[in-house]
């Protein structure tokens, strides 16, 4: 029998933890504050290029010191995407940059909330994400050199 993947796993604990809210508005409005994380310094966002196709600015920094896996922090100038981008970042949290890679997140359908968002801020996140896995096959690939 194979271990689920890091990302995998993730979810199913983001799912247990969030599907019990029923109420669609009081489970976005938890997660968003949720998975808001710590937010990156002013330096660090004026560096950083925001994340392309993201309405509200996403900025997101990614490393992987071995053998911890990805390290994602985040930030974005809306709250509401700030939790949200939050939220996919905890998916790839930890992940191997190949687990990471391979994988294709279903979190934001699991919990409802693509019935809750424009499909503008849901193609923002969807940004997030291929980024995250864009940014984990590379590193991947650079591993696999060495």
């Amino acid at each position: 029998m194979t271990m689920p993947s890091r990302p995998a796993a993730n979810e199913k604990d983001l799912r247990e933890a969030f599907l019990p809210l029923r109420d669609p508005h009081e489970r976005l409005s938890v997660i968003a504050d949720a998975c808001a994380g710590n937010g990156l310094s002013e330096e660090i966002r004026v560096v950083t290029e925001p994340i392309p196709g993201c309405v509200s600015k996403v900025w997101l920094v990614i490393e992987c010191p071995p053998p911890a896996g990805l390290s994602l922090k985040w930030d974005s100038g809306s709250p509401l995407v700030r939790g949200l981008a939050g939220l996919i970042c905890a998916v790839y949290q930890g992940a191997a940059p190949l687990e990471a890679a391979e994988h294709r997140s279903s979190i934001l359908t699991d919990l409802g909330l693509d019935k809750q968002l424009s499909p503008t801020r849901l193609r923002g996140l969807e940004s997030v994400e291929a980024h995250i896995r864009q940014w984990a096959a590379a590193h991947a690939l650079t591993e696999n050199r060495d």
